[in-house]
């Protein structure tokens, strides 16, 4: 209970934060008038854009999970929804554990397969967000309004992009690797815990034997190209919806350049805030005005307009189908922290 409530309090004082650093030196006034002006058609497109993004990823899903067992499409697709209205609305990204427990609840499948299932979509995501980065980085679009300090950060970005590239492709082969020394290695990975404490090691190698079995999709050659060309079309809505939010506010770029844009994003979501509120702000708003020389007051209108298109949308349809469960959010809450309570024992 106390480590759960130091989590939550931690993950507010994040979102202040960063919330006034978004904020600092900001005149409101035109913050207003650029939200004011914003072309209700873009954004409603790029509203319908992240939506349907949701129905790809379910089905996305469905086929990690066909190893472990079959799921129905529709609590699938609840289970989903539910859950990213939880990483909206709960602190310490608690949304993350919910969305595999309701589906574990509703379709009888083992809490920690779905679970493993989540970790595995992760995978695949950073997969696809890493190759899209490469490609900026490769084939970057014009930036004349470029500054020295951000020419200074790109140079950076290439380093870690070209490591980022070096290590999806060693971490391929580990995994390959695991799945054929699958106990000798997992049995290598714990010993040195199993050293310092002997209990922690049944839990730490059921943790690595749940993770495999949600990579089991590998080993399925026609569901894992299936799962691959859905990664791939999830990311690109997401390119898509973050463009036409530019639209809206008369920001014409290159698709491309929201490879860059969407990755800053993808790192602000990295600090556990609710909603990744600020850290999604700030790198946005950093990476409009300092790469492609964005006002800062109109790129914190887009970042606040970027922020509610990905994400309020999807926990208003999350809280219609809260009830369908059975439960409030508040009784969410306290399902994610037995989870939690459960995962520190």
């Amino acid at each position: 209970m106390a480590r759960q409530a130091l989590r939550i309090v931690v993950s507010l004082a994040l979102m202040i934060g960063l919330l006034i650093v978004f904020f600092w030196n900001v005149n409101f006034h035109e913050v207003k008038e650029a939200l004011a002006h914003a072309n209700f058609g873009w954004l409603s497109a790029a509203i319908l854009v992240a939506l349907s993004s949701y129905i790809i990823r379910t089905i996305r899903w469905q086929l990690i999970l066909r190893p472990v067992g079959r799921t129905r499409f529709s609590s699938t697709l609840l289970a989903m929804v539910v859950g990213y209205a939880g990483i909206t609305l709960l602190p310490a990204r608690m949304g993350d554990v919910l969305r595999p427990v309701l589906l574990a609840q509703r379709d009888r499948l083992s809490t920690s397969a779905t679970l493993a299932s989540t970790l595995t979509e992760r995978v695949f995501d950073l997969y696809t967000v890493v190759v899209f980065f490469l490609f900026f980085l490769i084939f970057p679009p014009p930036m004349p309004m470029l500054t020295a300090e951000s020419a200074s950060h790109l140079s950076y970005f290439r380093v870690v992009g070209g490591v980022f590239g070096a290590g999806l492709v060693v971490g391929t082969g580990i995994l390959l690797g695991l799945f054929r020394y699958q106990d000798r290695l997992i049995e290598i990975l714990v010993w040195p815990v199993a050293r310092l404490r002997r209990s922690w090691a049944e839990p730490l190698s059921n943790f690595f034997h749940h993770f495999m079995d949600g990579l089991r999709i590998l080993q399925r050659p026609r569901d894992l190209v299936w799962v691959l060309l859905s990664s791939v079309l999830i990311w690109v809505l997401i390119f898509l919806q973050a463009d036409f939010t530019l639209l809206a506010f008369d920001i014409h770029l290159p698709l491309r350049a929201t490879y860059l844009l969407v990755t800053l994003t993808v790192l602000g979501l990295a600090v556990p805030t609710p909603g990744g509120a600020g850290g999604f702000h700030a790198l946005l708003k950093g990476g409009l005005t300092g790469f492609f020389g964005i006002e800062t007051n109109l790129a914190t209108g887009v970042a606040i307009a970027y922020h509610a298109v990905c994400f309020y949308p999807i926990t208003l349809v999350g809280l219609i189908c809260i009830p369908i469960f059975g439960i409030s959010l508040k009784t969410a809450a306290s399902t994610v922290q037995e989870e939690h309570e459960e995962e520190d024992a």
